[in-house]
């Protein structure tokens, strides 16, 4: 009978036949050399592999039905988010935001409790690809996730969703214990221009870890006005030089001649950075023209 087959269509069946061996290397070479094939036999082929005990089977097949167009494929990686296996899980979730159907979000939105912080990230990380707002107040409640990465996707996927909703998760991410989780929030905040967070953004000139006093300059720049003219002269004399740098770039992007002083003050800054930095915005201002 294989005889009657084209070369394609012999080795077609031979790689659907070597998804039957008893060895798993074998299996997930054959899912994997069966990617490029769009025959319905094929898909019905590798479907049948998220059925697969080895994980590697599982996790290949998952991974080439992702960017399949049958809609059975969602639904058996619905079957498999409730595996008693970690790492199924949370990839079952993450395969499922890749492909980005609104059936998966209330099942995903239960995964934001569980036990597993692997499979709360992906959670979080995939309501934010998946964009539908009836994750939001779930998205809202996983900011007191205990887990600081769990908080941190959360923010990402809220500001994906609705990037206009109101800023007062945005605020108490700026007190959160974790220094990541703060620091994204004052750029989000840049990023939208949210005046409302302005005075809490001033603040966090004064933490005590550098990366968000940098992303609280980033945040001020991005905001720009006359508003952030003054928090951002402070700044010029923070202890890193980082965001003594991205100070003096902001102040030059401004333009307000209050800030002409202090920065000619910055030129004599230890570090050449900054001081290029200064120079440069001192530039701006055209004062060294005759």
């Amino acid at each position: 009978m294989d005889k009657k087959l084209n070369p394609e269509q012999r080795n077609m069946n031979e790689l659907i036949n070597d998804l039957k061996n008893s060895d798993w290397s074998v299996r997930a070479k054959a899912i994997f050399d069966l990617k490029d094939y769009d025959d319905k036999i094929v898909i019905n082929a590798l479907i049948s592999k998220l059925n697969d005990e080895n994980e590697n089977v599982w996790l290949s097949a998952a991974n080439v039905l992702k960017n399949k167009k049958d809609p059975r494929i969602v639904n058996e990686l619905l079957k498999t988010i409730s595996d008693k296996r970690d790492e199924i899980r949370w990839n079952s979730i993450y395969f499922l935001g890749e492909i980005g159907s609104i059936k998966a979000v209330n099942p995903i939105i239960e995964k934001l409790n569980d036990p597993c912080v692997e499979v709360r990230i992906n959670a979080a990380r995939s309501l934010g690809k998946i964009g539908d707002k009836k994750a939001l107040d779930a998205l809202t409640h996983a900011l007191d996730d205990e887990d600081p990465m769990v908080r941190k996707e959360a923010l990402t996927s809220l500001n994906s969703i609705s990037p206009k909703k109101p800023v007062d998760y945005l605020v108490n991410s700026l007190n959160d214990a974790d220094k990541r989780v703060r620091s994204l929030a004052a750029i989000i905040i840049g990023k939208t221009k949210t005046t409302r967070a302005f005075d809490k953004l001033i603040g966090t000139l004064n933490d005590e870890e550098h990366i968000v006093r940098i992303s609280a300059v980033f945040a001020l720049d991005k905001i720009g006005g006359e508003q952030s003219v003054k928090p951002l002269i402070k700044a010029l004399k923070d202890p890193y030089w980082e965001v003594r740098s991205d100070a003096a770039s902001a102040l030059g992007k401004i333009g307000n001649k209050i800030a002409v002083v202090p920065l000619m003050e910055t030129l004599k800054d230890e570090n050449s950075f900054v001081r290029k930095s200064a120079s440069r915005a001192l530039e701006k201002f055209e004062i060294f023209k005759r």
